[in-house]
This record gives structure tokens, sequence and C-alpha cells, in this order.
């Protein structure tokens, strides 16, 4: 891995006396309960500091603002979904507004550009991004070939889930991790 590669994301929290402890939210292999065991000691209220990423050379970048990240599958970035209201001007109107209420950030804590539609914002107008998901595809689906054939290497296509404001995250979109463009890749989720 090249020095930009990012090992694991990591949020630092606060207690109401200081004391601070940080977790690991992706790129452990730890149990969650172990990982956020010193975040759950911190003296309640707790906030958030600081979303960060640790380098594959041991190096820590800030992240400008306090988000879950998930490493994209190439390592050289993160997927952020933000929550409507959680990262905003000072005006308190989003940086990245529904439908497009996703960005691709770099291992330097630079923007890369922010997640949309393919389609436009006329037919994802009503869609809210939700949450990552991976699909890995092994046997031939397709047209083309014959059908139930295995698939080697298998395609491992990196997305996330949209619903709508109504609807919880069902429909997935695959991610160019370099443009942010979401197309439809055509599978639902069973809710």
């Amino acid at each position: 891995m090249n020095a930009m590669a990012i090992s694991q994301v990591m949020l630092l929290k606060e207690g109401a006396d200081g004391e601070r402890a940080s977790v690991t939210t992706d790129g452990s292999c730890e149990p969650g309960e172990k990982r956020w065991a010193a975040v759950h000691a911190l003296k309640p209220p707790k906030r958030e500091i600081e979303t960060r990423l640790l380098l594959e050379d041991g190096a820590y970048v800030p992240l400008p603002f306090c988000e879950l990240a998930w490493i994209l599958p190439d390592r050289t970035g993160v997927l952020v979904i933000f929550n409507p209201g959680r990262y905003t001007h000072l005006d308190g109107s989003d940086v990245f507004p529904c439908p497009n209420n996703a960005a691709i950030f770099n291992a330097d804590g630079s923007l890369r550009c922010q997640v949309r539609f393919a389609s436009g914002p006329e037919r994802s107008a009503d869609c809210v991004i939700g949450q990552t998901f991976t699909r890995t595809i092994t046997h031939q689906t397709l047209p083309i070939g014959r059908q139930g054939d295995p698939i080697d290497p298998p395609i491992v296509q990196f997305g996330v889930l949209v619903g709508t404001r109504e609807h919880p995250p069902e429909s997935f979109y695959v991610l160019n991790t370099e443009t942010g463009e979401l197309t439809n890749g055509l599978f639902s989720v069973p809710c």
C-alpha cells in the first residue's frame, strides 16, 4: 500500500469531565463492544470532537466534520453520508442536501466530489442516500453467457442503499468512486 492508503476511520468523543476516547468505526476486525468500550465509559453527556483517518504509514488526518465515514474499496478515500442538518453552512443550509447527501473525501482530508444521481435531480428528488452496501456477484445473471455460470474473479460492486423520506433504504445504486456518480444497480434489498 502507498503512504496515502487509509487503514482505519476513527471517531473521537469527549465526556462531560473532558476525558476523551476514540473508537474505530471502519477498518477494525475487533468486535463492536470492545471497540466502543472506552467511549461508553465516558461521563455523559458525550460530544463528538473529530473524525479522523489513520493512514497505512501511521499518520492521522482530521476530517472537517464529525460523522461516520466508510473506507472506499481502493482505500484512497472515504464515503460520508450526511443526515439533514449535520454538515451545514453558517446560515443553517446543508452543504450536501438531499437527494445528494453524501460526499467522497480523499485520504488527505480534501473533498473529492459530492455524490449525485446519474439520472439527474428530477428523477431522484425524493431519494435519500441511506447507507453503504457492497454486493458481490459470483454467478452469471446477465443475458450474456449462460445463466448461473460462475464468474471468476467475482464482481464486487460498492455503492449505497437509497430510499425515500417515507420508506427505508432498499434500492442499490453503484457508486463511481472517482466521479461520485450513482447508477441504479437494478437490485433491491428486502426490508
